[in-house]
Order: C-alpha cells, then structure tokens, then sequence
C-alpha cells in the first residue's frame, strides 16, 4: 500500500507521507459490506506503523491519534468488532484482510486504466520501484 500510495502522488510531488498512505487506503481499500469493520486510512495507518517498528498492535501513533483504532489478527475471514466492548479495538480477519487488499490493488489498477493523469504518473514512477542489478559472477 505505501508504494501504491507513491505511485498515486501528484505529479509535483516525490515523497509520500502519512496522508497519502491514508488517502490511498480511504480511496481503494473497502470490505466486504457484510463486515462489521470498515477500513479507514487512520486505523490502517497505525496498524502499518505498528506491525513494521514494533510488531505489535499499539504504537505511540495511537496515543497521538486516539481516534485510530488498534488492530488485533485472527486467521479467520470476518472481522470482530463490537464498539460497546472496546471502540478502539478491531479483530481483523487476515484472510479478508488479504482478499480485500487484493480487491484494493485491482480498483488501483481500474482507476489508472480509466484515468490517464494517474497512468501517466504511476508508469513514469514505475522503473523507480524495484529496481534490479545484474551480478557478475567471479
């Protein structure tokens, strides 16, 4: 998702930040309506910096955001949240999870097929990506 986001930016800018990744994940990443969690870019966020710095479900982004809701995984497909229980805690469902990131990045694909501005600056990104090197044997 953060290299979806950069690749999203506008065309005068080169470095992503919190609100791309953010925007990104508000824009293409929806469950499945049955769900009884439905992703915001916020909460989404703080999971990322929370399994990538601390591997863990709370980061000090949370108490920053006290708004952004915490994570906890399961390795079922629907996602438990009851806001009675705990508001700021949400089981997700890795399989959903999987699948609807997969849906995300085929509405990306959608859109950058439907909107040319967005083609043009995630193609003209691309070869920044991944780039490989080739290796000379000794």
């Amino acid at each position: 998702m953060d290299t979806l986001a950069f690749l999203s930016l506008p065309a005068n800018r080169d470095k992503q930040g919190r609100a791309d990744f953010i925007t990104w994940v508000d824009t293409y990443l929806k469950g499945h309506s049955d769900q009884p969690y439905q992703y915001r870019g916020l909460d989404v966020y703080g999971a990322r910096c929370a399994l990538l710095h601390a591997f863990s479900s709370e980061v000090s982004y949370h108490d920053q955001y006290p708004d952004a809701k915490r994570f906890g995984y399961h390795d079922g497909g629907k996602h438990a949240y009851d806001p009675a229980q705990n508001e700021r805690l949400v089981i997700i469902g890795t399989a959903s999870f999987l699948n609807d990131v997969v849906a995300a990045v085929g509405d990306f694909m959608e859109a950058c097929k439907a909107d040319t501005d967005l083609r043009g600056r995630v193609e003209a990104r691309l070869p920044g990506v991944l780039q490989t090197f080739p290796l000379q044997p000794d």
